[in-house]
């Protein structure tokens, strides 16, 4: 390779081969099997818009929805390139470690297998099993970047790549310089971008329960030796990054706000430390706590709980 993609067979070729179940979908040329071109160029004047002027920090990533099946491109089976490919009755817990190619500029506004144009300015992405729609959370293993996308195609059709993304979605990862990068991809769903409930204020401490018929005793839980409610400092904080630059620590504070993990707090250095500390929290109960604890070790990150 010569630092340039090499991208996925097309939509097309797979629908041409699923009897019609997408008809309708623009028939492409497969791709060349990822040997490079003379010269190290795109295939088949395949590549970037024209324009590379374009603030990636303002494509928000996709937003997991509860979405019926596409009418289009979810067949039991279909061959593609003399292979045959099952799509997954379901995409629940799905996850896949391999190598992520991009596509663009060539396939701009052409039909998907889903039926939906393709748009390489859109966090999108082509997978030859996962049903379509499906959203996965796409991170490059190389530099720990990340990104959601939403999967409405087919591909890709190179031996050893597991996805095929959109300009933006490799440009995202950073992906686009080298044409592709070891990833994992992992399912993920609206109740994974539920922001936790902010505590309700309270008027103070409650009084102890007491026991029935003695005043002075407060009442045992029902689990012998463990108090009624979790003392105060359970509902902490998680931390999941320190940084000795202040804009590496708001960058990934950035990231977690715009995934929906909020709240999010920067600790500035102290004499301990030395370090900016990015926390998520605090929560309104350990429900709460050990649910978003569970999405940002899903994510690759580092938590550890800290008192407030």
């Amino acid at each position: 390779m010569t630092g340039r993609p090499f991208m996925r067979a097309s939509a097309g070729a797979a629908v041409l081969a699923t009897m019609l179940i997408v008809a309708g979908c623009a028939s492409h040329p497969a791709k060349s099997g990822g040997k490079a071109t003379n010269g190290g160029g795109y295939y088949q004047n395949d590549g970037p818009p024209d324009s590379h002027d374009i603030d990636i920090s303002k494509i928000p990533d996709a937003v997991p929805r509860n979405a019926p099946p596409s009418k289009y491109g979810n067949p039991t089976s279909y061959s593609a390139l003399g292979k045959r490919y099952y799509v997954l009755k379901s995409a629940a817990g799905f996850t896949q470690t391999g190598r992520a190619s991009w596509y663009g500029r060539q396939f701009h506004g052409e039909r998907t297998s889903s039926g939906e144009p393709y748009n390489m300015f859109s966090m999108t992405a082509a997978h030859k099993r996962l049903p379509l729609p499906t959203w996965v959370e796409v991170t490059n293993l190389a530099n720990g970047r990340h990104c959601v996308v939403k999967v409405n195609d087919r591909g890709p059709f190179h031996d050893g790549r597991i996805i095929d993304l959109s300009y933006v979605a490799a440009r995202r990862l950073g992906v686009v310089a080298h044409g592709s990068a070891p990833v994992r991809i992992r399912t993920v769903t609206p109740a994974d971008y539920r922001q936790p409930q902010a505590a309700p204020p309270s008027p103070g401490p409650a009084p102890p329960l007491r026991a029935a018929g003695n005043d002075n005793t407060p009442a045992r839980s029902a689990t012998r030796g463990t108090p009624p409610n979790p003392p105060a400092a359970a509902l902490g904080y998680l931390q999941v990054g320190a940084f000795s630059v202040a804009q590496n620590a708001r960058q990934l504070h950035d990231k977690l706000i715009a995934a929906g993990l909020g709240p999010v707090r920067v600790v500035t250095p102290d004499a301990r430390t030395g370090l900016y500390r990015v926390q998520v929290g605090p929560f309104a109960n350990i429900e709460a706590r050990r649910r978003t604890a569970r999405t940002l070790i899903g994510r690759g990150l580092a938590v550890r709980q800290v008192d407030g």
